[in-house]
């Protein structure tokens, strides 16, 4: 049977794979994406190009598709443009601020924050930021508190954990070989 879209379902793939966390600098094959899916290269190439235009990916003049790698100014400007998107959407929605906190608390917070906010472009806005740096924090894992004097608030305490963590997080991203990373390899 064929595919009614397979535009949209090369385009579907790609982003759940992104979402769930392909290492970045990974080669993304057009060949081996399109015998995985059963699809012809040509709309896994517009897919690929789709993406590249979002951002999530890089396209290397002769060398093909590249998970987005994560040069330390990215992984900075990411979490400030974030930290930014959240400020302006707690202004919008009356949401309480965590009581700890702990990463899954501020991140659940920032769901439930996403959730009230009536700011549509603001959340769409967000909602890309956080995917781009999905990847980047499962990488990581939690952070822990650093020391020096205490933030204003659980939310900056929040990002400025993740501002030192980039720093060694963007150092081993550079360092990923694809071929003993977790992630399978040129497979979506």
């Amino acid at each position: 049977m064929r595919q009614r879209d397979p535009f949209g379902m090369a385009l579907a793939s790609l982003r759940a794979a992104l979402e769930e966390g392909l290492a970045p600098g990974q080669h993304l094959s057009v060949v081996d994406i399109a015998a995985s899916l059963g699809l012809s290269t040509s709309p896994v190439r517009e897919a690929l190009s789709r993406l590249c235009g979002e951002g999530l990916i890089e396209e290397r003049r002769g060398l093909g598709y590249f998970t987005r790698a994560a040069p330390l100014e990215d992984v900075l400007g990411l979490l400030d443009l974030e930290a930014a998107h959240v400020r302006l959407a707690a202004l919008c929605a009356p949401v309480a601020q965590p009581r700890d906190g702990s990463d899954a608390a501020v991140e659940a917070w920032i769901d439930d924050l996403i959730d009230a906010c009536e700011n549509q472009p603001l959340i769409e806005s967000l909602v890309r930021v956080r995917r781009r740096l999905s990847p980047l924090r499962r990488l990581n894992g939690p952070t822990h508190a650093a020391a020096g004097p205490a933030p204003a608030s659980e939310i900056e305490a929040y990002y400025a954990r993740w501002r030192i963590a980039a720093m060694g997080l963007a150092s081993r991203v550079r360092r990923i070989d694809p071929d003993q990373s977790k992630y399978t390899r040129n497979i979506v």
